[in-house]
């Protein structure tokens, strides 16, 4: 993502008009968020008049009209009204790339995400790195629930982090493939190889494992292998998993703690589910 500095304009020396400008600006930030085309925290202030917000663009032409959603095109008009023009944008980082992979390519997604990741969930299986929600063609809806998604996956993932009296729960939600999280995600993984033709992969995390069988345990959505090699876990990239279901469309990683196999039934495959 780069950094970009949006320039909104003037109140033209209506101070009262300020709350009104700020509005229509928030709208508008908020409807680009939800389409993918900004990404995270933005900060926004009145410099010499004049509304500036500096913003985490997922790629430097983000803000074209041609990515808009129906919502953010009809947020832009009321900027427009509010100020008068369009906002300009000046992308203020050195290292921008002439061009971009284009995500067609990709022979496979999963989707991922974690507690300080505000980055599009939807990553290229070959090289790991992220797609614009707004560059797929994907119902407005559909991206708004990835959004959403993302946020809730989150949340679930700085609770567990936390390690208070919801951790459990809160590692089932992302561990479990028929937890409600992963239900959502994966029915959301469905919508997104449906749109792109593209196999797409929901992530399973796997963080407590057991002693003996963690390599060759089953898929825990059909209880068929989905073992892929005995490489050691440091000496793959992320997206390089371990285990790979291509029928429950379901990836995974070798556990990280073998230290209390009590909580290591959570996320496996069980009989008559």
């Amino acid at each position: 993502m780069f950094l970009a500095k949006v320039t909104f304009g003037s109140d033209g020396g209506n101070l009262p008009k300020r709350d009104t400008l700020e509005e229509a600006v928030e709208l508008y930030l908020g409807a680009l968020i939800r389409n993918g085309q900004i990404y995270g925290e933005y900060l926004f202030s009145w410099h010499d008049a004049k509304l500036v917000v500096y913003a985490h663009l997922a790629r430097p032409d983000a803000l074209a009209a041609r990515h808009n959603s129906e919502w953010a095109r009809k947020s832009l008009d009321s900027v427009i009204e509010g100020f008068g023009h369009l906002p300009t944008c000046e992308i203020i980082e050195d290292d921008v790339p002439n061009r971009f992979p284009a995500w067609r390519r990709s022979k496979s997604f999963y989707l991922f995400t974690n507690a300080f990741d505000d980055v599009s969930p939807i990553c290229s299986g070959d090289t790991d790195r992220p797609i614009p929600l707004y560059l797929l063609p994907l119902p407005e809806l559909i991206r708004e629930s990835i959004h959403s998604w993302s946020r809730s996956y989150s949340y679930h993932d700085c609770i567990w982090l936390d390690s208070g009296s919801l951790e459990i729960p809160a590692y089932k939600q992302l561990a479990d493939p028929s937890s409600d999280l992963s239900e959502r995600g994966r029915t959301l993984c469905a919508e997104i190889e449906r749109a792109t033709k593209i196999p797409t992969f929901y992530f399973l995390m796997r963080y407590w494992g057991r002693n003996k069988g963690e390599a060759v345990r089953l898929c825990p959505g059909c209880g068929g292998e989905w073992h892929l090699s005995d490489t050691d876990v440091d000496e793959r990239p992320f997206w390089d998993f371990h285990f790979r279901c291509e029928r429950c469309r379901l990836v995974s990683h070798c556990a990280v703690s073998y230290e209390d196999e009590r909580h290591a039934r959570i996320g496996e495959f069980k009989k008559g589910r």
